[in-house]
Parts: structure tokens; sequence; C-alpha cells
């Protein structure tokens, strides 16, 4: 199973130039399961509206790639909730002060420690704490 953050899914939905790479790595891991949880979804709006806003996106790009993001949540992904423990797991992860996580972040670690899953990340922190923590690294490169 591998967890997908949400730096990854808004490189793929938002046209960074690390897409196809990423895209190529996880079409070579078929029959794997690609999870995210239910609090990707705002993130991933907050990215779109973030690019908009900074000039980087249009309105138009920013509405297609949640929509192509929304398909692919539907067809490919597996949803898991937020469960009340990943919060207070998350809190615990924040005790690290050398990986500076966001919270986000690491709510993100703490779901991907409940499902045993692997951390496909592009954040370089995330991924070190992953890694102090004990979680799997997927690799994407």
């Amino acid at each position: 199973m591998i967890y997908l953050d949400t730096s990854v899914l808004g490189a793929l939905f938002f046209r960074e130039p690390s897409a196809p790479e990423i895209l190529s790595r996880l079409e070579s891991v078929s029959g794997v399961a690609l999870v995210i949880s239910a609090w990707t979804l705002p993130e991933m709006a907050s990215v779109g509206a973030i690019k908009e806003r900074t000039g980087q996106i249009g309105a138009q790009d920013r509405a297609a790639g949640l929509a192509a993001f929304q398909h692919f949540v539907a067809d490919t992904l597996n949803l898991v909730e937020v469960d009340p423990g990943d919060f207070r797991t998350a809190a615990t992860l924040l005790d690290l002060p050398a990986t500076a996580l966001r919270a986000a972040d690491a709510l993100h670690l703490a779901i991907a420690h409940r499902l045993r899953a692997d951390l496909a990340t592009l954040d370089r922190r995330q991924g070190m704490a992953a890694s102090h923590y004990g979680i799997g690294l997927f690799p994407l490169a």
C-alpha cells in the first residue's frame, strides 16, 4: 500500500515538471493499492487556489486540475477517513524539532503509519521524518 502525500498529487495535477516521472513510477506498481485520506481533498483545493492566487496557473487550469484529481480519486485511489487517533499521533510526531514538520504533514504521516503504508512524498522534511519514525518511503525517482 502506498499513501500519496498532497505534494505528489499537486505535482501531478497542476503540471509540475516532475509529473511525468511520478506518473511513470506510480504506473510501475500496478496492483499495489494507492491511498489518500479525506484530508487530502481540502489540501488539493488549497494547492490549486494558492497556485492561482500566485499566478502560477489560471482559473481554468485550476478547475481542470481539480476535476482531473477528483476523477483520479474516484477511479484509482482508495480514500480513507481520518481517524480521531490520527490527530493525537500527529501531535506526538511534531515533537521532533529537527524535522520542523507542518501539522498537516504530521497528520499524513500519522495516517500512513496507521495504515502501515509506504509514503510517497516530494517533501524532503516529511521524508526525513517518515524515515525517523519507521515509515517506509516509496521512491519517486
